[in-house]
């Protein structure tokens, strides 16, 4: 028997999804800094779970979704994060997100 394959989550079709990007210096700025992604949007059901993948690409990401088997007629909100877990040498000034309707360019601003 060989190994199963790996479901495939589709991208997000949330509705009005909006992304932030920061990096983070922790300790003495101006160096590396650690990268998060905050996805946030709704879904006229509820269920929905949403995530971030790393994409094909330097600093590409994909907002994932897995939809609910059972679902109720409730309009309901939805946050995602991501976080680069170590420091980057040099965070990028913006990433690239990819979800249903296209990809979006984010500016990387940073953590106050």
């Amino acid at each position: 028997m060989g190994a199963q394959p790996v479901p495939v989550l589709p991208l997000s079709h949330g509705d009005a999804i909006e992304y932030k990007a920061y990096a983070r210096h922790f300790g003495v700025s101006g160096g590396a800094a650690v990268l998060s992604l905050i996805a946030t949007c709704s879904y006229p059901t509820g269920g929905y779970s949403i995530y971030f993948e790393p994409g094909p690409g330097a600093h590409q990401f994909e907002l994932l979704e897995k939809v609910p088997q059972i679902a109720n007629d409730l309009v309901t909100y939805y946050m995602a994060s991501w976080t680069s877990g170590q420091p980057l040498a040099q965070p990028p000034r913006h990433v690239r997100i990819r979800d249903a309707r296209g990809e979006h360019h984010i500016e990387v601003k940073p953590w106050h």
